[in-house]
């Protein structure tokens, strides 16, 4: 899968890469924004870096040859609600001059989490009539709520893990029926994540009672819904998948395998140099891989994913356990998406064009539907 050479005079395509944004991730949305403007083609593409602001302004950057990653190489990463700093000073326009009126052919979604990965923007994007990477709105809200994807999944037969999902006026109204629950169905220790952010934001092993109450007050900070599950011990696996941008037909990536030095894949397991360990392909049997990824595939196509997604499991003993998908995987140097392609043989400019083909190819696909 090339994509080295542009057709020879053909007009550069104008590419929004929108990074950023609103939610705890915004650091790590900075340096895969940053990756993916260093690996997009000059002679095929005219780059648009986007940022989103914290507080949620667009602001359109030149594209300066000494554009450097907001954390560099060997830094440690900043922990969630430490504001990533912007690219250069210049002043925020509205969305629509940046991105709409023909300013943009496509836009390439590098956000994370709440305000990027969750819909909002991919609809702001349909609203504008503007191509965009990854998922479409309902896929990626739904993806998103670690709680409602996990209901669907299971009615698909596919395996999560056991749950108590508990919102904030429940944890305020009823919270010795709550704890009681918790101690029936999962036990100690279990583990507390807020519902609809990722990076492992707001995570928490929980070993007691006692220490439950300040990990889920903890977990609330980031939305009112709060799960609770069943602490998982075994194999912890991810497996990307990704669709072909000429059929859009999905395949899975080589699987890897995660090997935190923490006690789980915390955020600074994910994003401090040597955090953890990443093994792709897997150190599992053959049969176990397959398995994994025709469950990431199942799930690709149950929750509605487009373009690319990567699903994180558990392997426990012989059984595979289903945690999340994630319909904008991280596209940093470390992330786990671009080690996985380049075990399928993959460069990561050539995944970026892929994902770029895709998004022009189901708008075109649209646009015949709609008779345009």
């Amino acid at each position: 899968m090339r994509h080295d050479e542009a057709t020879p005079g053909a007009r550069r395509l104008r590419v929004a890469v929108l990074m950023g944004g609103r939610s705890p991730e915004r650091e790590v949305s900075l340096r895969s924004g940053h990756h993916v403007i260093e690996n997009l083609d000059p002679s095929r593409y005219d780059v648009l870096p986007v940022e989103i602001t914290a507080d949620g302004r667009w602001i359109p950057r030149p594209r300066p040859p000494e554009l450097r990653t907001p954390a560099s190489e060997g830094e440690s990463a900043r922990g969630p609600g430490e504001e990533g700093r912007s690219l250069v000073p210049s002043a925020p326009r509205p969305i629509d001059e940046v991105v709409g009126n023909g300013a943009v052919d496509v836009a390439f979604i590098a956000l994370h989490g709440p305000y990027g990965e969750d819909g909002t923007v991919q609809g702001l994007l349909e609203l504008l009539g503007i191509p965009y990477t990854g998922s479409g709105v309902l896929a990626s809200a739904l993806a998103m709520d670690k709680l409602r994807s996990r209901q669907v999944l299971q009615a698909n037969g596919l395996p999560v893990p056991a749950y108590v999902a508990i919102s904030g006026s429940q944890w305020t109204a009823d919270r010795p029926e709550i704890l009681r629950r918790i101690a029936r169905d999962l036990g100690y220790p279990c583990v507390v994540k807020p519902n609809s952010v990722g990076s492992s934001i707001g995570v928490a092993v929980v070993r007691h009672e006692e220490a439950l109450h300040g990990a889920v007050e903890e977990a609330f900070r980031y939305g009112d819904t709060v799960l609770v599950e069943e602490y998982l011990q075994g194999t912890e696996l991810t497996c990307a998948v990704l669709e072909d941008a000429r059929t859009g037909a999905p395949r899975p990536l080589p699987l890897v395998e995660i090997v935190p030095r923490d006690e789980f894949f915390t955020y600074a397991a994910k994003y401090e140099p040597g955090g953890s360990e990443e093994i792709c392909p897997a150190r599992v049997p053959s049969d176990v891989a397959q398995r994994a990824q025709e469950l990431a595939l199942r799930a690709h196509r149950v929750l509605g994913c487009e373009g690319v997604s990567r699903v994180d499991m558990f392997l426990v003993g012989e059984h595979l356990v289903v945690l999340e998908a994630n319909t904008i995987p991280g596209m940093t140097p470390g992330s786990l998406l671009p080690l996985a392609a380049r075990a399928a043989g993959i460069r990561f400019s050539d995944l970026v064009t892929a994902l770029i083909d895709s998004a022009l190819r189901r708008a075109q696909s649209r646009r015949r539907q709609e008779g345009v």
